[in-house]
């Protein structure tokens, strides 16, 4: 063989060495020299961009809260003693449980409303059977409503007209939007008006 060419096989030839396995080597080195020339010149295009810029809506939590704040008494203040309820207050508060479901569907389509004297009222007496369903329950619930308030009267020492006006508060506050509430006036009236309205 003459050494015409620079490569390997042709100039040293080795022993046992085929033509074939050098002209192959010969072919794989010229094809990893042109992918690396290839690939360095014009490799692969990422588009990054987005063709819409991205637009990002806070985040809207609609947050509904209510707080009772206790005022505790200080030390000089004189020490209460525990009561336990009463078979009947325990009576009237396991009643008053039971129907609050249907009172607030009675709420919910305003046929009744919360009064200022923290019992309930017939706003809008349907005719009929139902009508009478509607008197029944508002009485059920006001003679346990009162049943509660004169305990509580009776235990804190308060006159029967202040818890009737805390309780009416306390309704007025719970109540949801659209219910029926009696509210005070500055000159001593109440006015009927649905809440938030």
């Amino acid at each position: 063989m003459k050494a015409t060419s620079s490569s390997l096989c042709e100039v040293r030839p080795v022993r046992g060495t085929s033509i074939w396995f050098c002209m192959a080597l010969k072919i794989a080195s010229l094809s990893l020299a042109f992918l690396a020339i290839a690939g360095c010149a014009n490799g692969p295009t990422i588009n990054l961009d987005t063709k819409k810029p991205l637009k990002v809506d806070p985040v809207k939590v609609d947050l509904n809260m209510r707080v009772d704040v206790y005022q505790h008494p200080d030390a000089t203040a004189q020490k209460r003693v525990a009561t336990v309820p009463t078979a009947e207050t325990e009576d009237a508060q396991t009643r008053l449980r039971k129907r609050m479901g249907e009172i607030q569907v009675l709420k919910n389509n305003r046929l009744v409303g919360e009064s200022h004297k923290g019992l309930l009222e017939i706003r809008n007496k349907p005719p009929g059977e139902f009508g009478e369903y509607v008197q029944r329950l508002v009485d059920a619930e006001n003679k346990d409503r009162v049943a509660m308030m004169q305990d509580i009267a009776q235990k804190k020492g308060l006159a029967a007209e202040e818890v009737q006006r805390q309780q009416a508060e306390l309704a007025r506050n719970k109540a949801f939007s659209g219910e029926w509430i009696e509210v005070p006036q500055s000159d001593g009236t109440f006015v009927w008006k649905q809440k938030g309205m």
